[in-house]
Formats: structure tokens, C-alpha cells, sequence
């Protein structure tokens, strides 16, 4: 049959790997069940590599589309036929109408018990219902009287970090002698956090910034490990911990967080439950948000609804896209077919090159930053090597500099393919080996992703080329030794793993905002409800990954928006 040549015996499956260790220790029947157990195994991968690692067997939406027919009861079928499941070493698990590998499935329980353990007890809930206040300050304050652990829920704009600080804040007025620390799961996002501190403690007389460390979610693990620490305190000698932008911490990460920190450490988990999930893992507060009906943490959130930073039709769109999909249809064609531009735009494109006023807006924010580099690169003393913060000598050109290159992103889904980061990289650097990046004129901006603990520098953080032939260096914003923000020279040989960053997947744009957003939106839908339904819009979201890629995306922009989609 047809349906069944994608797991013929002349064609590898792309997870032999993973069929192969099963059917050698299962000795199951490959004949009858072989390709049922590669879809089950294909569409947990994929899903996995997409943040999502616990499939609803309810939903029609899936990322992937069986080659066997009668999903889900005759993969089912399989897996017990085969002792895949209910059979003590299984490594899948049904639960609840939901398929997962039983390695994830373990770890989220036992995030999830140890979360609870921090939780409110029995005895407080009807405490806390009385507790629940207009003054989300005094909410949050009331719900650390009783609870060791705190929910702070929002989307953009509704005021995540203002709340934050205040309420840091709030608790070294009442006790100075706390040890708080501060953290994100990447460099931008921890910078934003502690920039925002700074700004908050210089205005306030009776605080000082000794008692709080602010630092990605990596080298507070790195540092409380070694013997000797860089940051001020260990997790261990925590007494409040704050971590924001939750969506994006792997479950991997929040396990070895909370080993490390004292159990009598409160614990504050912030985000957007909203946003895209981390890839090749999963979130627990995305998973907790999704299946609030069915835990125990209902009483131990605070959400943030009212808006304070108004975007007005991006915010709007944002809102619909989780909310009503024919309000959601209907806004988009509305927005298609408008004549007057407002801060969002929707531009559909038939042609499958980049369209050509967007390579003329990146042509144009370049060359801007190209100028203001050079302004800094003529002034020969910056190569000194003993200067190691720029921001003391040169801050206005400096901030001018990060100013522009954080005023613009352009968004791509994906790195390879039509509409893609080497397809724009190609036409804007007019070159197809990129290998080289000293070879590139200074003004390009740059991305590191990799975690560097040494140079301080995280995954994900922007800076640019500068300089000219043997002067060549990177410039970044980063944390020194003090874990004080500084902006410095970097010798290419000490950092590896760097690339263009002309344009950025949608997944590494998360933890940044910038004034201007541009989205290349070239999103495939297959699904199978999408195979039922020939009549969909064009720009239909039909799974709940999409969604969330969409919504990330859109709601990188503070104020204006441009969102390319290909018809």
C-alpha cells in the first residue's frame, strides 16, 4: 500500500534507533505491529521537537500525520499487543486519554510533587480565596504567608516585571537581611531583569542592589555546582527566587533548579503560558496552564489581565488567536484587504522570493547600523585590550549603537527553506559560505548560541562585527566577573559559534522585544483536520503549536508590526 512506503525496508526511519532498541528487547511482531510502533514513535519526536512532549489522543491536530490508518485505537492496540504499555517496563504511557514517552512522564510528576510540596496545604485554601486582591503586591504578599511557591501569570504588556520588582522591593523593606536572586533562561531576558532593578533601586533611597543576584538560569546552575562561586550566593543559600520567561525553561532545567535550592526557599515562576514551549523538551508551566482543571495548583496563581502597554491591533490579534478562530479569520482578512497601514499589517505574497520591500527595510536598518559602528571603530583606543568596558568611555555611542540594533527584528520560522534565515542571509551578504564571519563588513549583527560562563556571554544574545581586516572583533553586551553589565571586545578565537543574525528563528527571538517586528510567515498545515477540510483560510492555525509560534512572534513588538505571509 501506498500509505505504508515511508517505513518501507528500502527507505531508513529517520528513529531506527529508537525502533530498533524496542523491538530487540520487546520481540514484538513486526509484521503486524512495526509501522504502527514508527508512527507512535515518529509522532512523539516530532512533537517533541516542536516543546510538546505529551500527546492528547482526543485531538485531531497533530504535528505529523500516521501512515497507518485508525489513529489512535489501532496504535493503541499495537503498543499493548507488543507490552509497550501497562507491563513494568514499558516505555510508553497512557494516561488520562494522553501518550507520552514514560521517561517525561516521570520527570513531570516529579517536578510537579515537588512544586506541590512548596504549595498551599489543605488547611489554607480557604485562606487564600480571601486573599485574592485588586493590589496584586498585597496578593502576592498574602500568598507567601502561606505558600512557598507562586504562580505570576501574563501575557505582554501587563506589567510581569514592574510586579516584579516591586515586590522585591516590598520584601527587603520588610527584611533586609533576605538573599533574593533573579533569574531568566537566557542573557537578554536576565539583562532586561536586572536593568530594570538597577533603574527601580536608584530611585529608591532604602534598598541596595547588595542583597540581589541577577543571572541567567545556566550559570546560577554552573556556579552553585562549583566549589568556588562568581555570584553572590549558591541556589542553595537562597531565601526568594524569581525566575521569568517559565515558557522557555526546559523540564530539565527546572529539575536540577529545584535540587539545588533549600526546600524553605519561596519560589516565584513567571511567564506567559501562552508562549512557544523549548524545543527537544518541555515546559512544566506551560503544562501546568494547560491542565489547570486537573492540578493542584489552582490556588497558588496570580494572573495579570489589564494591559498598560497598548499595542492596540497587535495586542488585539494576540488576544483572538487562542480565543475564537472565526473572530481570528475574519480580523486577518480584514486586515489583508485594509488600504490605510496602522502598527500591524498583514501583507499576503504569492511570489515565493522575499518580498522586496522587506530586503529594502533591512538594507536601510543596516546601513544605519553600519554608520554607527564606524563612528565607534575610527576611534583607534577601543582596541586596546585593557579597556574592559566600553559604556565608561563611550555610552552615548554605545547605547546608540545597541539602541538600533535591538529597534528591528526580522522573524523567520525556520533557518533553511523558502523564506528562511540563509535564504535573507543569502541575498543581504550576496554570498552562500558563510563559514567565515571576519570576511563579513562590520555593522553585521551577530548571535552567539552557545552558553560561553567564561566570556559571560548566553545563547541567544545579539552583538555585532566591528572593526576592519586584522582588527576585526565581536561587540556584546555581557556579564562580567562581578556580574556587572558591561559591553566589551570579544577576540573571535575565544568565542565559537557564532552566526549572522540579519534575521532570527522565531524560537530565539523569545525573551526580546523590539520596536519594529517583521514576520516571514510560511507555515505548512498538516494536519488532520486539515485533510477533512479543503476550505480552510489561507492563514489558518490548525494546532496548538502554531498557535503559540504566531503568538510569539506577534507579540515580540512593542509598537509596530509586519507579518508576511506566503498564499
Amino acid at each position: 500500500m501506498g500509505v505504508k512506503t515511508l517505513y518501507s525496508n528500502h527507505e531508513k526511519f529517520k528513529y531506527d534507533h529508537i525502533y530498533f532498541l524496542l523491538i530487540n528487547y520487546f520481540k514484538f511482531k513486526e509484521e503486524m505491529y512495526g509501522n504502527h510502533i514508527k508512527d507512535v514513535i515518529n509522532i512523539l519526536m516530532e512533537s517533541e521537537k516542536k516543546g510538546e512532549t505529551i500527546i492528547d489522543l482526543t485531538s485531531e491536530s497533530l504535528l505529523v500525520t500516521p501512515i497507518e490508518a485508525g489513529w489512535p485505537l489501532e496504535h493503541i492496540n499495537a503498543l499493548e499487543k507488543s507490552l509497550l504499555i501497562n507491563n513494568k517496563d514499558a516505555p510508553f504511557l497512557i494516561k488520562n486519554k494522553k501518550l507520552s514517552f514514560i521517561k517525561w512522564s516521570k520527570k513531570i510528576d516529579n517536578i510537579l510533587e515537588k512544586l506541590f510540596a512548596k504549595s498551599i496545604n489543605q488547611i489554607n485554601k480557604n485562606k487564600r480565596i480571601k486573599l485574592v486582591s485588586e493590589n496584586k503586591i498585597d496578593e502576592l504578599r498574602n500568598l507567601f504567608e502561606i505558600s512557598d511557591v507562586a504562580f505570576l501569570q501574563g501575557g505582554p504588556g501587563t506589567g510581569k516585571t514592574t510586579l516584579i520588582i516591586k515586590l522585591i522591593l516590598n520584601f527587603l523593606k520588610s527584611d533586609n537581611t533576605l538573599n533574593i536572586g533573579l533569574s531568566a533562561p537566557t542573557g537578554k531576558a536576565s539583562a532586561r531583569l536586572k536593568e530594570s532593578l538597577e533603574q527601580q533601586i536608584n530611585s529608591s533611597q532604602d534598598i541596595k542592589l547588595e542583597k540581589i543576584e541577577c543571572q541567567t538560569l545556566h550559570r546560577w546552575i554552573y556556579n552553585s555546582q562549583k566549589s568556588n562561586s562568581d555570584l553572590k550566593y549558591k541556589l542553595k543559600e537562597l531565601d526568594f527566587f524569581i525566575i521569568d520567561e517559565m515558557s522557555m525553561v526546559s523540564i530539565n532545567l527546572i529539575e536540577l533548579i529545584l535540587e539545588l535550592l533549600a526546600n524553605d526557599c519561596k519560589l516565584l515562576l513567571v511567564g506567559d503560558a501562552n508562549q512557544l514551549p523549548p524545543i527537544n523538551s518541555c515546559s512544566i508551566f506551560n503544562y501546568i496552564f494547560k491542565n489547570i482543571k486537573h492540578n493542584k495548583f489552582q490556588h497558588n496563581i496570580v494572573n495579570l489581565k489589564r494591559i498598560y502597554r497598548n499595542s492596540g491591533e497587535i495586542s488585539e490579534l494576540s488576544k483572538l488567536i487562542f480565543q475564537d478562530k472565526k473572530l481570528l479569520d475574519h480580523k486577518i482578512n480584514q486586515l489583508i484587504k485594509k488600504k490605510n497601514k496602522t502598527n500591524l499589517n498583514i501583507i499576503e505574497c504569492e511570489n515565493k522570493n522575499i518580498p522586496l520591500s522587506l530586503i529594502n527595510e533591512i538594507t536601510s536598518h543596516l546601513n544605519e547600523l553600519k554608520k554607527l559602528v564606524s563612528n565607534l571603530s575610527k576611534k583607534d583606543y577601543i582596541f586596546n585590550e585593557k579597556i574592559d568596558n566600553l559604556m565608561k568611555y563611550e555610552n552615548e555611542t554605545i547605547t546608540n549603537i545597541f539602541n538600533q540594533l535591538n529597534s528591528y527584528f526580522v522573524l523567520c520560522e525556520k533557518n533553511t527553506g523558502i523564506w528562511s534565515i540563509q535564504e535573507i542571509n543569502k541575498i543581504i551578504l550576496k554570498q552562500n559560505d558563510l563559514s567565515n564571519l571576519l570576511e563579513l563588513d562590520e555593522g553585521i549583527p551577530i548571535m552567539c548560541t552557545e552558553n560561553n560562563h567564561e566570556l559571560g556571554i548566553s545563547n541567544g544574545d545579539i552583538g555585532v562585527l566591528i572593526g576592519n581586516n586584522i582588527s576585526k572583533k565581536f561587540l556584546f553586551r555581557k556579564f562580567n566577573k562581578n556580574n556587572q553589565t558591561v559591553v566589551a571586545l570579544i577576540e573571535p578565537s575565544m568565542l565559537e559559534n557564532i552566526i549572522p543574525a540579519i534575521a532570527i528563528t522565531i524560537h530565539k527571538s523569545q525573551g526580546s522585544e523590539a520596536k519594529k517586528v517583521s514576520i516571514l510567515w510560511n507555515q505548512k498545515i498538516d494536519t488532520l483536520e486539515n485533510t477533512k477540510n479543503k476550505q480552510l483560510n489561507n492563514f489558518s492555525i490548525q494546532n496548538n503549536y502554531q498557535q503559540r509560534l504566531l503568538y510569539t512572534a506577534i507579540t515580540r513588538s512593542r509598537e509596530i508590526l509586519d507579518l508576511y505571509f506566503l498564499n
